[in-house]
């Protein structure tokens, strides 16, 4: 399945120009001159101007707001620290993506009245209309360095067993109804399994054999408890992160509003004037 791509986060930096030793008057005395008490006063201003100019100022981002939050009606607990790290750890990723929001919700707009009706046929909840967009963005030809491929991202053995033919020629993972159709009943197949959505969608991202030894060495069920791969760990906040941008988005617009981290605060016309 699609692999969590690392953000790289780029702080930048309004750098006042051309503070070198040549735009400062020269108090530097010999071993054998005396720095006079006024240039040794004027040299504290002078430094005094330089390090207020040069003082980062903090421009705090927004706080995540804490919404309630499901996945086919179980609740994202929140009142867990770690579920709160996680939550706004891939937020905070999805942050220098928010852009492309747009063109997201475009490709969403065709692509959910497709797929819905035949997730409504195997009695799929809703939520999973997202898990497309976590895995391929809704590009239908993407195609992971793992082999998976199409809007579902499907491994070609997995595809196969579906009954999807995969070839040289001929690959149904890339027509929308038929691999749709296939992963509705693969996810099907799993809850019959699993008996909870949120470790269905773990399962779809891991592997039902994964999931299964994971269920038998853990003496619970439940997900955001688990012991897992960290592409696994994330997966399903990543879907619900989908959902919640798709669904509500102006609830986190202040959040997703790209701000600057990291700012200097430029040369005013004074501290100029008594540098120079």
């Amino acid at each position: 399945m699609a692999l969590i791509r690392p953000a790289v986060t780029v702080a930048a930096k309004l750098i006042a120009p051309g503070i070198g030793s040549s735009a400062l008057p020269n108090f530097h005395a010999s071993k054998s001159s005396a720095v006079s008490q006024s240039d040794a006063t004027t040299l504290a201003n002078h430094r005094a101007d330089i390090s207020a100019i040069l003082k980062p100022v903090s421009l705090s981002s927004p706080e995540l707001p804490l919404l309630d939050v499901d996945f086919c009606g179980e609740c994202l607990p929140l009142d867990q620290t770690d579920v709160v790290d996680r939550w706004k750890h891939v937020f905070s990723l999805f942050r220098t993506h928010a852009s492309d929001l747009g063109n997201l919700r475009q490709r969403a707009d065709a692509f959910f009245p497709i797929i819905d009706p035949i997730l409504e046929k195997y009695d799929i909840p809703d939520d999973f209309r997202y898990i497309p967009l976590a895995e391929s963005a809704l590009q239908p030809k993407a195609i992971s360095r793992a082999g998976a491929a199409g809007y579902w991202q499907l491994m070609p053995g997995t595809a196969r067993a579906l009954g999807l033919k995969v070839s040289g020629r001929t690959d149904e993972r890339f027509n929308v109804l038929k691999a749709t159709d296939a992963a509705c009943r693969y996810l099907r197949k799993l809850y019959d399994q699993l008996g909870s959505w949120s470790l269905v969608a773990a399962a779809y991202n891991a592997g039902p054999g994964y999931m299964k030894n994971q269920l038998k060495r853990d003496d619970h069920r439940d997900y955001y408890r688990m012991t897992l791969p960290r592409e696994t760990r994330y997966y399903l906040y990543r879907v619900l992160l989908y959902k919640e941008v798709m669904s509500r988005p102006d609830d986190y617009s202040s959040f997703l509003t790209p701000v600057q981290q990291t700012a200097y605060q430029p040369f005013s016309r004074l501290a100029v004037e008594r540098i120079s």
